[in-house]
Order: C-alpha cells, then structure tokens, then sequence
C-alpha cells in the first residue's frame, strides 16, 4: 500500500499557512510516509520548499480548472496512488479536486482552510474536498453561519510549533542587512512577522509609532514579511517620517532568530482566523501584544499570558505598546507563563496525528514490503 502523501499549494508567496504546510510534510517523513508538495516552479513557496530539502512536483496552477495542472497532477496520482491530498488554495483546490476525481483509486481529499475571504460556499465544503480543517473554533463558528454547509465536514486542527526547531533558530544569524540595520539603531524592539496584506494591521503599528517616536525616539520596529501591501507600506513609512525607525525586513529565514531579538512582538491583525507568530513568540518566551479578534484569544489569555488589544484602535496600541515598555518584569512574567502554555497545547505530534486521523491513517506509517 502506498505511503505517498500529496499536498498542494498555488499561493507563490510564504506565510504562516505554507510554512505550517513545510513543517507538516516534515513530520510525516519522520513517520515514514512519503510527502510531495506540488506547487509553482519559480515562486517563494518553491525555493523555500527546495531550501529545507522537501520533494517538489512542478505544477503551475494558473487558474482554478488549469488543465495542463489537471493532468500533471492526475498522471502522478496514477503513478503513486497517494493515500491522503491536502489541499489549501484556491487554484489548487479546485484542480486537485477534478484530477482526484479522473483516478481510479482517488485520496482522502483534506482541505486546509485558514480563512474565508466572502461568503462561505456550501457545495466547496460540502463536495469539493472530503474534510476541511480549520485553525480555530471562530473560523469553524464562522463557517457554519451558513446552515447549509454541513458541520461533520469542518475539524479544528490547531496548528503544530516545531518548538525544539524554534529553540535552535532562535540562535541563528540574522541576515546581514538586518542585523547591520539593528546594529545602527540601538534601542528598543519591536517585531511583527506577517505577510503583508491589508488585515495584517501594519498601518495600525506605524501611526502608533508616531505617536509614540517623541517619548521613545530610538524605538525601532522591524516587519518581516513579503506580500501586495510592501509599497504601500514604504510610501506611509516615508509619510509619517518612521525611515529611521522602522524596517521592512523582507523575509526573515529563520524567523525565530527575529522574534527571539525582540522586546514586544506584535500581531495587530483586523482579521486572523488564529494566527502563528504570536504563539511562536510565546514559545520562545516573548511578550506578545495581539488584537482581540478572530482565533487570537484562543491562544492568548488577555492579563494573564499576554496582552489583546482592539484592532485598529491606534491610541489603544500606542498606550499598550508605551505600558508594556514602561514595565518590562511584567511583560516577562506574562511571557512565561504564556510560554509553558503553548508549548502544552500546540506540538507538531498533535497536529499531524490529528491530520490523519481525519484521512483514517495511522499515526506512522506502516513498512512497505
């Protein structure tokens, strides 16, 4: 019986969802299946995937019924004859769907959706995919505001954090031109790992330094991500006069050796289904500053291991962001205790055992003969 295991992913750029995809292909090689990650030749999620030594099939997804993507990918599941294909985007969705469905022996179809951009289609959960896991019970609730879409389809799969990878990375070097940048601006930090969209709450953070660049004139804060949002971004850190203080990092690989510089790692996301940096942070024992919004208070204790804030109340930011300066020991004892939390209830063993068990498969996989 085959151990292949096929994921798919059309997006080209890397975020919390395709680095959890990374780390999820990575622990079910340790239980000896066989993963693949089909994806676009020449894109971020491609290098990155290639970088960390994971198998790649070249499929180039240019829309959602892409047939020369269709017949690559079904030529391959006749080949392998994987025994579970999750699926996360759009275009990929869509094709694996169809090329799943032209095989004679087709895999458990499990979709991972980490948000839901307009309104939740019935039949794309109810018949698309098999099963489709969600990081959080808000985006679960969310979904099943629409009475049509049936609730035994939507599973809540909290994301799983490599902790003793992050450990490691936290001792990484930085890049060279962010630790030169660092180097030439002593002060204190303040870091948000987030692709750059319009939800990720970038803005809200600029307009917060400026009001807070007279009282702490060396504070300096670092956004590392890609994403559309990058020049509109460099065009308001101009505006707002914020060239001195803060950084567009780009991608930051390792990010834990980022967020472990950090004094304050931020998440001021309008929208996050549940969100990942901020519970990586936690783990490393970061203070973390996050929105009261979506996901987020299922990882964050407000008061107790950590602070949430409303979204895109700049006033509010800027009074936390100057409170928790102000009072450094109170922060650490919130990052503590924030850090044996997560590290008790997120663990990569937890997500993947859960990711397949929804497929019906074994926890590790049995030898081939």
């Amino acid at each position: 019986m085959s151990n292949y295991v096929l994921f798919t992913e059309s997006s080209p750029n890397v975020g919390g969802q395709e680095l959890q995809l990374m780390q999820q292909i990575r622990q079910l090689a340790q239980l000896g299946y066989q993963p693949v990650l089909a994806c676009r030749p020449g894109t971020r999620v491609a290098a990155v995937a290639q970088e960390q030594g994971l198998q790649v099939l070249p499929v180039r997804f240019r829309n959602s019924v892409h047939l020369p993507s269709i017949a690559i990918l079904r030529r391959w599941m006749v080949t392998y004859r994987p025994r579970l294909a999750v699926c996360h985007s759009g275009h990929d969705s869509n094709n694996l769907a169809i090329a799943a469905r032209l095989v004679r022996h087709r895999p458990f179809l499990l979709r991972s959706r980490t948000y839901q951009p307009g309104k939740a289609s019935a039949w794309s959960y109810n018949q698309l995919v098999d099963a489709t896991m969600l990081p959080s019970q808000y985006l679960r609730d969310a979904l099943l505001q629409n009475p049509a879409i049936h609730a035994d389809r939507l599973h809540v799969v909290y994301p799983g954090i490599d902790f003793d990878r992050i450990d490691s990375d936290a001792h990484a070097a930085l890049p060279a031109p962010v630790q030169q940048w660092l180097d030439e601006h002593p002060g204190p930090l303040m870091v948000q790992a987030a692709m750059l969209r319009g939800e990720k709450g970038h803005q809200t953070i600029l307009q917060a330094m400026a009001l807070l660049v007279t009282r702490w004139p060396q504070l300096r804060y670092v956004i590392a991500g890609e994403g559309p949002e990058l020049a509109r971004l460099q065009s308001e850190i101009t505006r707002l006069g914020l060239t001195q203080q803060v950084l567009l990092a780009g991608m930051v690989q390792p990010v834990a050796a980022l967020l472990a510089r950090a004094d304050l790692v931020l998440m001021p996301s309008s929208y996050e289904p549940l969100g990942m940096s901020q519970i990586e942070a936690l783990g490393l024992g970061i203070p973390v500053l996050a929105s009261r919004t979506g996901g987020i208070p299922e990882t964050i204790t407000d008061g107790q291991t950590g602070c949430l804030l409303p979204p895109g109340d700049v006033q509010a930011w800027a009074n936390a962001i100057d409170q928790a300066l102000q009072q450094p020991e109170r922060m650490q004892r919130l990052a503590q205790a924030g850090c044996q939390d997560v590290r008790q209830r997120f663990s990569p063993h937890t997500n993947t055992t859960r990711l397949l068990a929804l497929a019906g498969l074994a926890a590790t996989a049995a030898k081939e003969p």
